[in-house]
């Protein structure tokens, strides 16, 4: 996946694993786009800071049981940027 606003979080914490769920996080970004008429829903300069707008909508408790779920360790760096977040509620986003 070479693009990474649509990149799933577990590459963007270097999980090396690539299976369908990757696509489907793709999917699911690509139709919140269409959905919300936003040009891109999460849109990072980087690895990390997509991460952090990621987590900015979804949350640090959806975050940390996703990677709990899946044996994914978060990189100290990558952990650093993070704060505690709610998620939002994406009824916040229909324009």
């Amino acid at each position: 996946m070479a693009s990474r606003y649509y990149k799933g979080p577990e590459l963007l914490v270097e999980d090396k694993k690539y299976n369908y769920s990757l696509d489907m996080w793709a999917v699911g970004c690509t139709l919140a786009g269409f959905l919300f008429k936003i040009d891109t829903f999460f849109k990072g300069s980087d690895n990390n800071d997509q991460l952090v707008k990621i987590v900015n909508t979804m949350g640090t408790a959806n975050l940390h049981e996703y990677m709990r779920r899946y044996k994914i360790n978060m990189p100290k760096a990558v952990g650093k940027l993070i704060v505690n977040t709610d998620a939002v509620p994406l009824e916040s986003f229909i324009n």
